[in-house]
């Protein structure tokens, strides 16, 4: 069994629309992420947009979809903003939220239990990712390293 739904969080020293202006660039995920090798979107990003990714732990590549369910950038009324896409075939849905702290941007990356458990997601969490539950540890330090690079590029 893996943890479930997975969640990490960074205040960054910029404004929601300077981090919005780095966390939407979904094809720059690739330079953030620790596994993600590509993020391509067709046409401009966009609930309903559709777009694929390429995926890589050690030697292991793999491909997935993905698909935008929110976003929506900061509003002037409250600054707050959030994107998510739902990946599969493993359904899960990452997210990421904003809202104003401070004179800084509260950001929060969420990535929803999985729900795909086919016979094909099932094989290749255990055989190729080290199993659910230590791939899940992997991606929660991921999701630290990610936020980690969008706090420099918006801060820089």
């Amino acid at each position: 069994m893996g943890q479930g739904a997975l969640e990490a969080e960074v205040t960054i020293n910029a404004t929601p629309d300077r981090v919005w202006e780095v966390v939407s660039d979904l094809e720059a995920m690739k330079d953030r992420s620790p596994e993600v090798v590509g993020m391509w979107m067709r046409g401009r990003p966009k609930v309903g947009a559709r777009g694929v990714n390429l995926n890589r732990r050690k030697g292991f590549v793999w491909p997935t979809t993905t698909r935008i369910t929110q976003w929506k950038p900061p509003s002037n009324d409250d600054g707050r903003g959030a994107l998510a896409f739902h990946v599969r075939p493993t359904d899960a849905v990452w997210s990421y939220q904003l809202e104003p702290s401070g004179s800084g941007t509260r950001l929060i990356e969420r990535r929803s239990d999985p729900q795909g458990n086919g016979v094909l997601v099932r094989l290749t969490a255990r055989w190729a990712l080290g199993g659910k539950a230590g791939h899940d540890i992997e991606l929660q330090a991921g999701m630290h390293e990610t936020l980690a690079k969008v706090k420099t590029a918006a801060e820089g």
